[in-house]
């Protein structure tokens, strides 16, 4: 007996027909498949590869032959320009020289060189020499290019013919200065060019007359001269205190020397006598010829 209560007691489960029975489509059997050639395997990146090129060995071959030949062609034109050059070379050396062919001899007569013949310059042996200036302990001297002496001037000359020759040595006049006396030192007149200086006595009323002066003129020169000047005792103007100093002064040292010293006589024998004091700075040199007491 069913449940009253359950609403679906009376119903039968639903059961759904069966399925009809399809039928199965037979397959065409498929032909065997011919097996595939086994893959190369690659080569590793970097790693040789040991495969045979495939089609491009013969291609390879001939454009290096082609090459070859090009350039053995190349070397075998370059040897043939090179044995014609030669060739040539050769057949103009031996080639004997063309005669030259006799003119007729003119009909006038030729006229014969009457003067000396020319002798050959001489060739210079020694420098040519340069105007220049010589001081020594008399006065200076003034020499042309030649070398000859054409002015000479003695301490106690006046001073202006000494100051016209200078002037045209120089090839300038000079700048005129003035140097103070006192008590023991006359008072000079001072004409300058570039390197050289030429003092003057000036005398006033109360000094001495010029014959009684032991310096009526003397000069100084230094390394800033223009002209070559030369001395007595060897004092090159370029010279160092040491190579001074070898010279062997009378007395001095450090940068200060004194050569000549015995010719300050002028008091006993009235003779005008210079020595010259050297004094060395740096790299100047100044060189003066005076009188020097005691």
């Amino acid at each position: 007996m069913s449940d009253p209560n359950d609403p679906f007691a009376d119903f039968e489960p639903y059961e759904p027909p069966p399925k009809p029975e399809r039928g199965k489509r037979e397959k065409p059997e498929k032909a065997p498949r011919e097996p595939k050639p086994p893959r190369e395997p690659k080569p590793m990146a970097d790693w040789p590869d040991g495969r045979p090129d495939r089609g491009s060995h013969e291609g390879g071959d001939r454009r290096t032959l082609a090459i070859l030949a090009g350039i053995a062609g190349a070397l075998v034109v370059a040897v043939v320009v090179v044995l014609v050059i030669y060739l040539t070379q050769q057949s103009q050396q031996q080639e004997p020289a063309a005669v030259p062919v006799p003119t007729a001899p003119a009909t006038g007569a030729i006229p014969q060189q009457t003067g000396a013949p020319q002798a050959p310059s001489a060739s210079p042996t020694a420098e040519a020499a340069t105007a220049g200036i010589g001081v020594n302990a008399d006065g200076f001297t003034i020499s042309d290019d030649a070398g000859t002496t054409v002015f000479t001037h003695a301490w106690a000359d006046d001073a202006a013919p000494a100051v016209a020759a200078l002037t045209e040595l120089f090839g300038a006049a000079p700048t005129e200065d003035f140097q103070n006396g006192d008590a023991e030192n006359y008072a000079y007149d001072i004409y300058v060019w570039e390197g050289f200086r030429l003092y003057d006595v000036f005398l006033s009323a109360g000094n001495r007359p010029r014959a009684e002066v032991p310096a009526p003129t003397f000069v100084s020169f230094d390394s800033d001269i223009d002209v070559p000047v030369t001395d007595e005792f060897g004092i090159d103007l370029d010279m160092s205190a040491d190579e001074i100093a070898a010279l062997g002064p009378d007395s001095g040292q450090g940068g200060s020397f004194v050569f000549g010293s015995d010719r300050n006589t002028f008091y006993q024998d009235g003779e005008r006598r210079f020595g010259a004091a050297v004094t060395v700075e740096g790299s100047k040199v100044t060189v003066t010829y005076t009188f020097r007491a005691g």
